[in-house]
This record gives C-alpha cells, sequence and structure tokens, in this order.
C-alpha cells in the first residue's frame, strides 16, 4: 500500500495526540465526518505537500453529522509532510467564526444518466 500524504498525517496527528495524554482513535472509515476521535475531540485530518498550510473545503454534511459535537470539531492540517512535517490545528471557534461560505451547484449522477444523451464517437 502506497505512503499517500493523508497517511502520513494520520500517522503524526494519532502521534501527537497520543503527546497531549488523548486516546486517539481512527474512525475515518465510520464516515462521520472527522477522521480521528481523541477523548472529546472530532478531528479532521488534511495532509498537505505544500511548505505552507493551504485552503481546506468543509463539506456541509459535517455539521449535520457532528450535531451536537460540533463544538468539539477540530481541524489539524499537516502540511510541508514530504520534508519537514509541521501540524496546525484550528480550533472549533476559529473555524465557525472564519468559515466563507461558497455557492456551487451539483449535477447528480441520476440527472445525467436519466437525461444526458449518449452520442456515438
Amino acid at each position: 500500500m502506497p505512503n499517500t500524504v493523508e497517511q502520513k498525517a494520520m500517522r503524526i496527528v494519532i502521534k501527537y495526540e497520543k503527546s497531549q495524554s488523548r486516546h486517539p482513535k481512527d474512525v475515518s472509515k465510520t464516515g462521520g465526518g472527522y477522521d480521528i476521535k481523541a477523548n472529546n475531540r472530532f478531528i479532521e485530518v488534511k495532509g498537505q505537500s505544500k511548505p505552507k498550510a493551504s485552503w481546506i473545503l468543509i463539506h456541509n454534511s459535517i455539521v449535520r453529522n457532528l450535531g451536537k459535537n460540533l463544538s468539539n470539531y477540530y481541524i489539524y492540517i499537516v502540511y510541508n509532510i514530504n520534508k519537514k512535517p509541521k501540524l496546525k490545528i484550528i480550533d472549533p471557534d476559529s473555524i465557525f467564526k472564519n468559515l466563507r461560505i461558497e455557492t456551487s451547484f451539483l449535477l447528480t449522477s441520476k440527472v445525467i444518466n436519466e437525461h444526458g444523451k449518449d452520442t456515438k464517437i
């Protein structure tokens, strides 16, 4: 299995959380909207190879999934990961006071398959 940026970031965050005497658990495969549960923290991990932390996308389903746990939602960005990794932690207050909402539109697969016209090429 390749050692992806996200996998490296997850390992770094788990190690960091253990160093803070929290008990991290990888829950990234459960579809809860976050990657690690550590005590009362719900942590989304973002890995980036850039030398400075860059923008990230937060999907609106996270808000629905977290519900009352939203006040314990953290984003950990591990950047410069392939050289000298750095960790930036964004706390819940900073996240939700500084979100910029971008409008986008989605054309679903169902619409494309029901209404799109196949053309011979």
